[in-house]
């Protein structure tokens, strides 16, 4: 009984996957053309603060590196 138990689990992860595989195949297909746009430079670390942070974009200056390492 618990034979069957393992074949039949393996047999649902096989099904599963091999779906999930013809699906994100279906996926590659319908992407087309450039879907990156190169143009978007992002923006700078002092735009950054200024959009994360108002309070502190006017003390921070042109020289100042980040500090924080990680996080949000």
């Amino acid at each position: 009984m618990k034979q069957y138990i393992i074949l039949g689990a393996v047999l649902l992860l096989f099904l599963v996957s091999l779906t999930q595989a013809f699906q994100i195949n279906a996926m590659k297909n319908e992407i087309t053309g450039n879907v990156v746009k190169e143009d978007s430079g992002g923006e700078s670390y002092e735009e950054m603060m200024a959009r994360m942070h108002p309070e502190l974009a006017g003390q921070a200056s042109e020289q100042s590196t980040p500090t924080m390492v990680g996080g949000c």
